[in-house]
């Protein structure tokens, strides 16, 4: 299974197909274990890659204004001072694609 990692953390370097484990935002790997890989997809580390490239986001080309709307409409709270980052990494959290 191909995998994408949303954030960084220390990996399981055999089940990730490459690497030493250290895994940075940003990195893909090929041949992840499927069960290792799904393990990270559920804990948000990861996101699965199909066809080469990686399924939209919900708050893909949204503006900031945009995702305060958005987070308020599914009652999540909206931290005080958050970066649009954060604002996106909040909307794509809820599972709202």
């Amino acid at each position: 299974m191909k995998i994408k990692a949303l954030w960084g953390f220390r990996g399981d370097a055999a089940k990730l197909g490459k690497g030493n484990g250290r895994v940075r935002a940003g990195d893909t790997f090929d041949n992840v274990d499927p069960e290792y890989g799904h393990a990270l997809i559920g804990n948000r580390l990861a996101e699965e890659v199909q066809g080469g490239k990686a399924p939209p986001r919900a708050s893909d080309g949204m503006t900031p204004a945009q995702l305060k709307k958005a987070l308020a409409e599914k009652n999540v709270a909206i931290p005080e001072g958050a970066t649009k980052e954060q604002l996106a990494a909040l909307l794509d959290g809820t599972g709202a694609q």
